[in-house]
C-alpha cells in the first residue's frame, strides 16, 4: 500500500509526494506536547505594573534556525478571536493595556513579561503562544495564568507569626516579606519598633515559583525593655497615583525576664511626724509578674519584716531607719536600694523652733541696741545716752529670760512624751 502511494506521488505534484512519504513525521510534530512554566495565578496592584514570570518549551531545532515571536491571549488559548489577543509579537501590537514588554530572553526559553498600568478590569485568564518564522512553527500553551488585579495590596508575611515567648538575652530573628509584582516599583519595608542594636537587611529575592518578593530580616537580642512591644512590618507600594498604598502586619513581643528596676515608693513622704500612717510599696518590672513575691528588710534587723508588696504602719520613733525590699519571680530576684525613713518628735521639734526664734529675736534687738547707741553717741548728750542704754539692756534681758523659760518648759514636755 505504501508503494502504491509512492507511485501515485510520482504522478502528482512534489508537495503531495512529501506528505505521502513523511506522514508520521508530520503527525509527531503536530501532536507533540510542550509546556509553559507559569504561575497558576498572580495578583497585581491597580495603577502599577505586573511581572509575569514565564518559561517555555519548544522545538530546539526550529528555535535555532528561526526568529521567535510570542503572543498573549486572554480568556482562551485560541487566537481565532482577534479581540482576545492583547499582545502580538509579530507586529509588536498591544491591545487593552498601555504597554506590554517581553523582558525575558526568548532564545533561552525565558518568556517573562511585564504588563504595565494594570486595572481591575484586566482580571482574567491569559494564555501564552509561540510562533517561529520563517518555518511557520507555532504552539499555543494550554495552561493559563490567572491575573487578579486589586486596589489593595496584599498584607506582608511576618515570621514567625506565632512567636509565643522568648527569654531575655536570647537571639530573635524576624522576617517580613512582601510580594513585588512590579519590578520597577518594588515595595518599601519599614519596622514600627526597632530594638536596641538590631541588625536589619533587606533584599529582593526570586522564589521557587519565579515570582519576586522583597524580604527584610531583623535580628536582635531580646531585652526586658522589648517586652509587650508591638512590632509592625509596614509595606508601602508606589503606584501611578498621587497616593501610595500601605499595608502592615504586626505581632506582640513577650520577653521573659527576672525582676528589674526594683525600688521603694514611700507615702506620704520620707520624713513624717510621730503618729502618721506610712505606706512603703515595693515596685518592680518582671515577666511573668502574676506570681511575684516581695520581702521587706530593715537595716539592723536580722529577720525579714513581712511578705507582701506593701508595708503599713503608724509611725513611731522605733520605725525610723533604712528599709529594703526584694522582688522575686521564677526566673530570679532583685533587691532595691535602701530608703531612709525619718520619724520626727513633735515636742522636740517645737522646742527647736522656739530656740531658733529666741536666737533670732535677740539678734534683732542687739542690732537695734547698736543702732541706738551709735545714734546717741553721735547726736545725744551724756545723761540721755546712759538712760537709753539702760532701758534697752533691761528690755533685752527681760525678753531673753521669758523666751528661755518657754524653751525649758517645752523640753520638759518632750522628755515626758519620750
Amino acid at each position: 500500500m505504501i508503494a502504491y502511494t509512492a507511485v501515485a506521488v510520482e504522478m502528482s505534484s512534489l508537495p503531495l509526494m512529501v506528505f505521502l512519504f513523511f506522514p508520521y513525521a508530520f503527525l509527531l510534530k503536530c501532536t507533540e506536547q510542550y509546556h509553559a512554566r507559569l504561575p497558576s495565578n498572580i495578583t497585581g496592584l491597580s495603577d502599577s505594573c505586573l511581572r509575569i514570570p514565564c518559561e517555555f518549551e519548544a522545538d530546539s531545532t526550529q528555535m535555532n534556525n528561526g526568529k521567535i515571536f510570542v503572543f498573549w491571549v486572554k480568556t482562551t488559548h485560541s487566537i481565532q478571536v482577534p479581540a482576545n489577543v492583547v499582545y502580538n509579537g509579530t507586529t509588536n501590537m498591544t491591545k487593552g493595556f498601555s504597554h506590554i514588554e517581553i523582558t525575558g530572553n526568548l532564545g533561552k526559553n525565558d518568556c517573562t513579561t511585564v504588563f504595565y498600568n494594570v486595572m481591575k478590569n484586566h482580571s482574567d485568564n491569559y494564555y501564552f503562544r509561540v510562533e517561529i518564522e520563517p518555518q511557520q512553527w507555532y504552539f499555543s500553551y494550554t495552561n493559563p495564568v490567572y491575573i487578579s488585579v486589586s486596589d489593595i495590596p496584599q498584607a506582608p508575611m511576618l515570621k514567625p507569626s506565632n512567636l509565643q515567648e522568648v527569654m531575655e538575652e536570647s537571639t530573635v530573628n524576624l522576617s517580613c516579606s512582601a510580594e513585588a509584582p512590579c519590578p520597577s516599583q518594588p515595595p518599601n519595608i519599614t519596622w514600627s519598633y526597632i530594638p536596641e542594636y538590631a541588625n536589619i537587611t533587606t533584599q529582593l529575592l526570586e522564589k521557587p515559583n519565579l515570582m519576586q518578593s522583597v524580604i527584610s530580616l531583623m535580628t536582635f537580642k531580646a531585652s526586658y525593655k522589648d517586652n509587650r512591644k508591638n512590632i509592625s512590618c509596614i509595606v508601602s507600594y508606589l503606584r501611578n497615583t498621587s497616593n501610595d498604598s500601605t499595608v502592615e502586619t504586626n505581632m506582640l513581643l513577650n520577653v521573659l525576664f527576672p525582676p528589674k528596676e526594683t525600688n521603694i515608693i514611700i507615702s506620704p513622704s520620707a520624713s513624717v511626724p510621730i503618729g502618721t500612717n506610712v505606706t512603703l510599696t515595693c515596685k518592680s518590672t518582671a515577666n511573668p509578674s502574676d506570681k511575684m513575691n516581695y520581702t521587706w528588710y530593715k537595716c539592723g534587723e536580722e529577720k525579714q519584716l513581712i511578705f507582701g508588696e506593701s508595708l503599713f504602719f503608724n509611725a513611731d520613733t522605733k520605725n525610723a531607719g533604712l528599709y529594703f525590699c526584694k522582688a522575686e519571680n521564677e526566673l530570679g530576684n532583685q533587691t532595691s536600694e535602701g530608703i531612709q525613713l525619718v520619724v520626727e518628735n513633735a515636742a522636740a521639734l517645737e522646742s527647736l523652733y522656739l530656740i531658733i526664734g529666741c536666737v533670732g529675736g535677740v539678734s534683732v534687738f542687739l542690732f537695734l541696741f547698736l543702732l541706738v547707741t551709735l545714734f546717741l553717741r553721735v547726736y545725744g548728750r551724756g545723761a540721755q545716752t546712759q538712760y537709753w542704754r539702760a532701758s534697752v539692756l533691761q528690755f533685752n534681758s527681760s525678753f531673753f529670760q521669758h523666751t528661755w523659760l518657754k524653751v525649758s518648759s517645752k523640753n520638759a514636755e518632750s522628755k515626758v512624751v519620750r
